[in-house]
């Protein structure tokens, strides 16, 4: 008793937010309840607006779908009880139904209403939804608060109408503070708008870093990777997010050693504490350049650091052993994850196809069958290659007649890819054209180079020879595809005629294709 009168008191607190504090676990949420329902106390509206806040908004036990039956329970709900319930559900279109039923209660929806129902307008399709609760911020009076305006310029930048946005950000310049800046100069650079966005943050009177990090990103985005490093030189003050827009925009520019440079400079002498995004990035950029023992590196500084290791970091470290030839340190993580999704299960058996692993794959494929979620057309570009590199024939057959037959997955240009390189390879060079001919859509040139190519392995000249001039038609300025072309025509001795597509490249002015290596250092 002692404890439940403590808690009342608790909820009762003058200040909301120490109220929210009273109960600290689900179990006392259901006991508080069931206490205040035997003493009569539900039916007041003080204590059950509180009990539903707590319910609702509390960090410590938020339980929205028991916040939602205390609200259905409770007769004649009070305006701030419909706030509260809207908050709640801002994240989903719930909360405009809650919003119809606080107009039909006959309730007047104030600032704290809007926010949360204009946030959950963008959960929408179209904007149609965002546009009409505009109409009911001024038809109420309530354009010219700070924080709905705020909302409003996000939920239009959501969906890519800046006209829009802008227009409540001149309407409203009197009263804007530096939410509204950042809010639109992020939906301008989200938008591709960053010329724009630039302008809108050179004359920002007061930044703040996360303008600072929109600018970044927005910048990195539109592969403006060099000005993105110039303002982030410029900043006055970084923090966690700073450096991770910056490491992600030099690896997705395929600019790795610079990401990882910029990483470790970022963890050197504890300086900062990255967040995902960045370990993220970080350990991509060490996939791409399959620089092993940097990816060993940072996963040992994951584990000193005891860093959570939740399913998109573990998928990516998977994914960098497999591109790094460690597959049995790959395989370790997957056992490690104690969450895997259908992006984890793929890296794996990509990893394992790309190793040589064709039959570990299957294998890993059926265990997905039975107890991961369900393949999608990525597992099967991953199993189709592993098929093709380890010359299994059959299985890779049967394969594509699951994907399109029991899983209904539309074969895409890099499964029939896949198949024509594994007919090609095995020498059944007639049947992988047929296979080509038949396709429903018209085959891209690296598809007719793989069979370009297995004609050359195989010495089928005459095909070789057919589609290697039709080839040269479809990309008359690859390099490469004269080279294939004349290595077949010498591989069959036929000199004069080699010499001839030599000539021709001369004559076409056709550049050589350089080549390439990467050696880590």
């Amino acid at each position: 008793m002692r404890v439940a009168a403590r808690i009342i008191e608790q909820l009762h607190h003058l200040s909301l937010s120490q109220a929210l504090t009273a109960l600290n676990a689900p179990s006392h949420l259901h006991q508080t309840h069931a206490h205040l329902i035997v003493s009569g106390l539900a039916s007041h509206p003080f204590t059950a607006a509180r009990l539903l806040a707590c319910a609702a908004l509390s960090s410590s036990i938020s339980d929205l779908p028991y916040a939602k039956t205390i609200f259905l329970h409770t007769h004649d709900p009070t305006p701030f009880m419909f706030n509260t319930i809207i908050m709640a559900s801002s994240k989903t279109l719930d909360s405009i139904t809650f919003y119809v039923c606080m107009l039909y209660a006959g309730h007047f929806p104030d600032n704290f209403t809007f926010p949360s129902v204009i946030k959950s307008s963008s959960a929408s399709p179209t904007s149609l939804l965002g546009t009409q609760l505009h109409c009911h911020v001024v038809k109420f009076g309530l354009e010219r608060d700070v924080f709905v305006v705020n909302n409003m310029i996000a939920m239009y930048s959501s969906f890519r109408e800046l006209g829009s946005a802008r227009k409540v950000f001149d309407e409203s310049f009197s009263l804007v503070d530096v939410v509204s800046w950042t809010t639109l100069i992020t939906g301008l650079a989200n938008s591709g708008q960053i010329d724009e966005a630039r302008n809108m943050f050179n004359l920002m009177p007061l930044k703040n870093t996360v303008s600072w990090n929109a600018m970044i990103s927005g910048f990195a985005r539109s592969g403006r990777i060099n000005e993105a490093r110039n303002l982030f030189d410029e900043m006055p003050e970084r923090d966690a997010a700073s450096w991770s827009a910056m490491v992600s925009g030099y690896s997705k520019s395929g600019m790795c050693n610079e990401a990882l440079e910029l990483f470790k400079e970022m963890v050197s002498g504890d300086k900062m504490i990255p967040n995902e995004a960045a370990l993220v990035s970080a350990v991509s950029a060490c996939a791409q350049l399959r620089a092993l023992e940097e990816g060993q590196w940072l996963h040992r500084y994951i584990k000193e650091k005891k860093i959570w290791i939740n399913v998109t970091l573990g998928t990516v470290l998977l994914d960098m052993y497999g591109k790094c030839g460690s597959i049995s340190e790959a395989a370790r993580v997957f056992k490690s994850m104690p969450e895997r999704n259908v992006y984890s299960w793929n890296s794996m058996i990509a990893g394992l196809a790309l190793n040589g692993c064709g039959k570990e794959s299957l294998s890993f494929f059926w265990k997905m069958r039975f107890v991961g979620p369900s393949p999608n057309a990525i597992t099967f570009i991953g199993l189709l290659s592993g098929c093709s590199h380890s010359g299994l024939i059959n299985e890779g057959q049967w394969l594509f007649s699951l994907m399109t037959e029991v899983y209904g997955i539309k074969p895409q240009l890099e499964h029939y890819g896949c198949m024509v390189d594994l007919l090609g390879r095995a020498g059944l060079v007639k049947e992988a054209l047929d296979f080509v001919e038949t396709m429903p859509m018209k085959p891209h040139p690296e598809l007719w180079g793989a069979l370009v190519g297995a004609c050359r392995i195989h010495g089928e000249v005459e095909l070789g020879e057919e589609l290697g001039k039709r080839l040269i038609g479809l990309e008359p300025h690859h390099g490469g595809r004269y080279a294939l072309l004349s290595n077949i025509l010498a591989a069959a001795q036929r000199w004069d005629d080699a010499a001839m597509v030599r000539d021709l490249v001369k004559g076409r002015k056709v550049l050589k294709n350089p080549g390439n290596s990467i050696v880590e250092t």
